[in-house]
């Protein structure tokens, strides 16, 4: 059961700043005491010959950095079929905007009669459209099924696909090529999913998965997110940014879902968000570790600026960070059929957090691409 469907049924060297490992740079005012900054030596060039001139975008990963994998499925043309309010931006757009580059969607999938519960009675498809935004909506690390609440789930491309999708298409990343990509929020919902509804997430069938092998699966998830990116950096690519997991434990979604009275009646094996927590901790702790002596590679903690968004709403000047601002249900709940004519409120895309139960605004999206151009801007630039 996925996130849609359960919400559809009831209703070089590196440091630490900000939250980042960083490459070759510095960012005052902005280190915590759990940063564990290395001093010696730390400085910030701005001469561009040391600095990446950025030429394309090619981005990996899963619902937060799709660029419209999903408009096949929104019948609109105006409705590109993001995780968010379309047709808004999202942080890797916003980023491929600063830089003056394109950014399509790869693929296009249609919506499925399982993974939408029954909202058609298709059979979700796949076109190869060619643009560079291979992330995909549901995607997971490695592993089958996806956990998408709009496509065929066996259709929806893990991360590590996705990456063999472009080296079978282009070969080697080029010189002057940006790589985005995130991963590991689908794995550990996966993992909720299937002890808390017993579904077969783990190829082990229905209801058998144990918090043993739920945490197996994270910890293999996570190493196998470090292979994707070795193999990224493997094959020539100069500079990646690496989004971690998101701690989805402060989402609309979680509110109903993890809390003590719905995990005591309705959840086959109730899973706590401390658990959730937990696993996040772990899957970023193993990516973080991983990636750290890797050349060109940025880690980034996504999900630290939207934390403080939720604990300082005033700072970014929103006015709710609780409840979701898409009140779409056909034909399913998902952000993928947010418009600006089905919110909440008409300035919801840019005052409220969350989109639907899982995914933020646009607003929260560029909070996200704030934190990502500051650390970027050091090492990389706008071609001339």
């Amino acid at each position: 059961m996925n996130r849609e469907e359960t919400m559809n049924k009831f209703s070089s060297s590196i440091w630490n700043v900000c939250g980042v490992v960083f490459l070759s740079g510095s960012l005052s005012g902005c280190i915590s005491s759990n940063d564990h900054l290395n001093m010696q030596s730390v400085t910030v060039s701005n001469d561009s010959n040391d600095r990446l001139a950025v030429r394309s975008i090619t981005v990996f990963g899963d619902s937060f950095n799709d660029v419209g994998t999903f408009q096949g499925a929104t019948n609109d043309l105006a409705n590109p079929g993001k995780a968010t309010v379309n047709p808004g931006k999202i942080w890797v757009e916003n980023i491929a905007t600063y830089f003056d580059v394109s950014l399509k969607p790869n693929r296009s999938l249609t919506m499925d009669k399982d993974a939408s519960s029954g909202a058609t009675t298709e059979i979700g498809t796949a076109t190869v459209l060619g643009g560079n935004g291979y992330a995909e909506s549901g995607a997971r690390v490695a592993m089958l099924p996806s956990q998408s609440g709009v496509g065929n789930n066996q259709l929806v491309a893990p991360v590590k696909q996705q990456i063999a999708n472009y080296i079978a298409a282009k070969g080697k990343f080029t010189a002057n090529e940006l790589v985005i990509i995130d991963g590991g929020t689908n794995d550990t919902y996966a993992q909720f999913s299937a002890l808390c509804f017993g579904t077969n997430d783990n190829g082990l069938g229905s209801g058998n998965t144990t918090l043993l092998i739920a945490n197996e699966q994270i910890v293999a998830a996570a190493n196998a997110q470090v292979d994707n990116i070795k193999n990224i950096v493997a094959n020539g690519a100069p500079l990646v940014l690496v989004g971690a997991a998101a701690d989805w434990t402060n989402t609309p979604f979680a509110t109903t879902y993890l809390n003590a009275a719905y995990q005591a009646t309705d959840c086959s094996t109730p899973v706590s968000a401390q658990q959730i927590t937990n696993w996040t901790k772990r899957f970023n702790q193993i990516l973080k570790n991983g990636v750290g002596q890797l050349p060109g590679v940025i880690y980034m903690d996504m999900w630290k600026p939207m934390n403080d968004a939720i604990a300082n709403p005033s700072k970014y000047s929103l006015a709710n960070v609780n409840k979701a601002a898409c009140i779409n249900t056909k034909p399913t709940s998902s952000g993928v059929f947010c418009t600006q004519s089905t919110l909440a409120a008409s300035d919801a895309a840019q005052i409220w957090l969350w989109s639907d139960s899982f995914h933020p605004t646009p607003r929260g999206h560029q909070i996200m691409s704030d934190l990502a151009l500051s650390l970027l801007e050091p090492v990389a630039m706008k071609a001339q």
